[in-house]
């Protein structure tokens, strides 16, 4: 009994100690694997960096009214790049910890987005900086008046340079976020510009044919598209003579449009896409985005202009191997009657949003926010995440 004792003692004690050495080795493997676990769990940062303008930026005119003037960028986080952001969250070769970097800028025009650094292809502005409200100039390349002029608060962004005290562009940010010493290699880029250059065309216009039909009568203004122009004389009472300058109005906008607003934008594209290259050392995937129309019925006849601006803007994409063109025209604008394309731009544009109609705007609740409404977000978001899949640098 008191052998059977003993070794039932030494048995126990053999127990403990034998437990207290395994205690100890899974104590060391710990130590020694848990940097391996933890990097394993925790794969390094990568950057999506969203450069453009309004659309890109998630912005809207009812939440701009509705929280102005306390308008944090937090309130725009319905947009494009937030919800292309998720989808690129899923692509196991991106990982989960992707970061959105958004620089874009409300209003930004494609000169405003280059600035005025004349290495990066940009220019000395001929313009004073546009005063707010207003839209910005062919010949203002200062970058983003919506905080530089209008101090509201971007994403990301807004900086100045230390040494020249200058206000610094989306592309210098870029190009700075590309190059700097940091971990947070960038995996893919967005980029979207030229809308608002078409806006100021527009503009331009408007004020062009009313000068000329006050001061002469008559408003010299191409029929078609194409050099030499005809004379729209104004004869007869209203309405007649306001139907002719509305048309003197529509042909100015499409001689601009053919022969300077698109190839400029073109340019400015192919500026950009160089500079990320050869400056910014980035090779990775870039999807260009394209233009819809929200204007279909406001101005009358702007369809083929806009499918134009993206055929030319999609044969610039082609000529970089990392781009690849997402196009929201055939989603934005279907339907084979006006009927039904009407009703695709009230659903994915906020032009048919009774809140922010334009005073005596025609089609009358109809001449809204050109910007996206969340549905045309998720749309657009699907659209670059198609060209991100098919981008062979990704």
């Amino acid at each position: 009994m008191q052998a059977t004792n003993g070794s039932a003692v030494s048995f126990r004690s053999r127990g403990r100690l034998i437990g207290c050495c395994m205690a100890l080795a899974l104590a060391l493997a710990a130590v020694v694997f848990a940097p391996a676990v933890a990097n394993a769990q925790a794969p390094p940062t990568t950057t999506y960096l969203a450069l453009g303008d309004s659309i890109s930026f998630g912005y809207t005119a009812e939440r701009f009214n509705i929280h102005f003037p306390t308008e944090s960028p937090s309130y725009f986080e319905e947009g494009v790049a937030n919800y292309f952001t998720k989808d690129l969250k899923k692509a196991t070769e991106v990982g989960k910890t992707i970061r959105l970097v958004n620089d874009a800028c409300p209003g930004e025009t494609s000169n405003g987005l280059i600035g005025e650094n004349e290495a990066l292809g940009g220019s000395t502005s001929t313009e004073p900086s546009t005063p707010p409200g207003e839209v910005q100039g062919p010949g203002d390349f200062h970058p983003c008046a919506y905080t530089f002029e209008d101090h509201l608060p971007l994403h990301n962004g807004g900086y100045y340079n230390p040494e020249t005290s200058q206000p610094v562009s989306q592309l210098e940010e870029a190009i700075t976020t590309l190059t700097k010493p940091v971990a947070h290699e960038v995996k893919a880029i967005t980029l979207n510009m030229g809308a608002n250059d078409e806006l100021a065309a527009i503009k331009e216009c408007e004020k062009e044919v009313q000068s000329e039909f006050e001061s002469k009568g008559y408003s010299f203004q191409p029929k078609e598209p194409a050099p030499g122009g005809k004379v729209y004389a104004l004869t007869g009472k209203e309405p007649e003579d306001k139907k002719i300058e509305f048309e003197a109005g529509k042909s100015c906008i499409a001689g601009k449009a053919i022969y300077v607003t698109i190839p400029r934008i073109v340019k400015n594209t192919e500026d950009v896409l160089e500079k990320l290259d050869t400056v910014g050392g980035y090779t990775g995937p870039i999807m260009l985005m394209g233009y819809y129309n929200p204007d279909t019925f406001v101005l009358e006849g702007t369809d083929p202009l806009q499918e134009h601006a993206n055929e030319e803007l999609a044969k610039a994409a082609s000529k970089f191997s990392n781009v690849t063109f997402a196009n929201p025209f055939p989603v934005f604008n279907k339907g084979a009657t006006e009927k039904a394309e009407q009703a695709s731009i009230c659903k994915y544009t906020e032009m048919c949003n009774p809140n922010v109609q334009v005073a005596g705007g025609s089609p009358a609740g109809k001449d809204g926010d050109i910007h996206p409404t969340v549905a045309g977000s998720h749309v657009l978001a699907r659209l670059i995440n198609e060209a991100y899949l098919a981008n062979p640098a990704h």
